[in-house]
């Protein structure tokens, strides 16, 4: 729904459709209803106060046929199918346009049918997220439920056994670079697809053996396809994917990182880092995929060049042009990236600051997105099957369910670690020895470790934490003077005031991270 042509110009349908088109677009055809039409190449969609209704175009294009009525319904059918899981308020059903004696009626049961559409609820369309973001409106809270939402997705989508593999992906990368170089403007544009053809293939070659193994264990499954921020919006207050491709279960049936990628680029592109690190590092908090880390930047690179593939094609060649290199140029830069893994430790008692310090500073350390976050709070959570923010009872802070905690967090940082990430571990430490441990996977890793503790005074702990709204933590101030009344012998890191602002205690964070080396984005 998200590329917009000429509403209203009855020129661009096809003829067989084009006594429908006119009749959907009429507003007495809804109750009054003023009609917004929009044409995608493959769609008219017209949106009619409280509902919308997509009709499919009878085209015939090389990756989708809606020749047919019968195709066309059973692709609407598909269509409600594969998106009503993840967004069941906004997808009604399926209607039929039907002739009868009195003209054309939607949705009637008598006559004869000469379309379907989809029927949908009608949703604020500056709610959409490409507008959203475009407007400065989108939030990390935003950030956040998305994640959740699509990581419940891709937990729950089938398994699928014949997609994803590095073959395929071969494939992949060689047709969107012949597409744009046989689009309108592709001769503009040999030199820029020759060099990210290139850098793809060689990173693609490196990363073989990794995509044909994520495959064999599941993590190819039948995604939404076409996860771009133009296809989630803000419906009912919860972020809502929508429009999945439902017309090609190959282009649908990808490793689930590559699904996740298309929103990422989209950050990314627009320059808001900050979101792509709050959308990826809860992410894999909740999926525990981090060995995929490794593949991301190819992901985001392909995302990237098949915005390039669609630009090259737009009609007023010279806009197309330059949107077409800035991705290419975008593509081939996030193939560069070159930092080598660091881990950072940030540790304190509870209310001292760590996740705030570690949010404020993870977007702008080394990495595709930034650092990594792996947090204590959202590890134990997830133990227990709950939700992030959702507390957890007394026995859930047991010492041996804390010992399992730091043990998950060791292994998903050194899982991170190896396949090239930075990584910021948020967690107490108050017992010594956990902190070792933690320097230890480092070292295994090869990868430079500095860590940080806050500091603060008991008292300004306690007012920070009733001062707190929903968040993992469930510490309270009894719970930070019992640990102030553990505390024997503190790491052995750099000790940092956690007195201030938020925005205070970030910048001292930032600036003595870069001291230890650690570098920027």
């Amino acid at each position: 729904m998200s590329h917009r042509l000429n509403p209203g110009d009855l020129g661009r349908c096809e003829a067989s459709q084009a006594e429908v088109v006119a009749w959907l677009g009429d507003p007495e055809s809804h109750g009054g209803h003023p009609v917004n039409r929009i044409d995608t190449p493959i769609s008219h969609v017209f949106i009619a106060g409280p509902r919308t209704y997509k009709l499919k175009r009878a085209v015939t294009r090389n990756f989708v046929d809606y020749s047919t009525l019968e195709k066309r319904k059973a692709l609407c059918e598909r269509e409600v199918e594969v998106n009503i899981a993840h967004a069941p308020r906004l997808y009604k059903g399926v209607l039929p346009v039907v002739r009868t004696d009195n003209g054309l009626e939607l949705g009637g049961t008598d006559g004869e049918a000469v379309e379907y559409v989809v029927e949908m609820a009608t949703f604020d369309p500056d709610l959409a997220f490409d507008r959203m973001a475009e407007a400065g409106l989108l939030e990390l809270s935003h950030m956040r439920q998305l994640a959740d939402i699509i990581a419940r997705m891709h937990v729950q989508a089938p398994v699928v056994h014949n997609g994803g593999a590095a073959e395929i992906f071969a494939e992949t990368l060689e047709q969107i670079a012949e597409a744009i170089l046989e689009a309108p403007v592709g001769d503009c544009l040999l030199s820029e697809v020759s060099a990210w053809r290139a850098d793809a293939h060689s990173a693609l070659a490196r990363l073989a053996r990794q995509l044909d193994a994520r495959r064999r264990h599941g993590f190819v499954r039948r995604c939404h396809g076409d996860l771009h921020l133009g296809n989630v919006c803000l419906f009912e207050g919860v972020p809502t994917p929508f429009d999945a491709i439902e017309f090609s279960e190959d282009i649908a049936s990808i490793d689930v990182l590559y699904d996740l990628a298309f929103t990422v680029m989209d950050l990314l592109y627009r320059g808001l880092r900050r979101h792509a690190n709050v959308l990826v590092g809860r992410y894999f908090n909740l999926t525990r995929d981090y060995k995929g880390m490794a593949l991301m930047a190819l992901f985001v690179s392909m995302r990237a060049a098949v915005r390039a593939m669609v630009a090259a094609t737009n009609e007023d060649s010279d806009t197309g042009r330059k949107e077409a290199l800035a991705r290419l140029g975008f593509a081939s830069d996030v193939l560069s990236l070159n930092s080598p893994p660091q881990l950072i430790a940030i540790g304190g008692l509870s209310g001292s600051g760590k996740s705030t310090v570690a949010q404020a500073v993870a977007p702008e350390l080394p990495g595709l997105c930034g650092a990594l976050t792996i947090r204590s709070d959202v590890c134990r959570k997830r133990l227990f099957k709950a939700a992030p923010e959702a507390p957890l009872p007394p026995e859930a802070y047991a010492p041996d369910v804390s010992a399992q905690v730091y043990s998950i967090m060791r292994k998903d940082a050194g899982r991170a670690l190896r396949a090239g990430a930075t990584v910021i571990v948020d967690a107490t430490f108050i017992d010594g020895d956990e902190a070792g441990d933690l320097q230890r996977v480092a070292e295994a890793a090869g990868a430079r470790f500095t860590g940080l503790w806050l500091s603060l005074d008991l008292d300004a702990l306690q007012a920070r934490i009733k001062q707190r709204g929903a968040d993992a933590s469930d510490a309270t101030p009894a719970v930070a003077a019992a640990q102030s009344a553990r505390v024997r012998t503190l790491p052995a890191w750099t000790v940092l005031d956690a007195g201030g602002t938020a925005d205070e205690v970030a910048a001292r964070a930032l600036r003595t991270l870069r001291s230890c080396g650690s570098g920027s984005a």
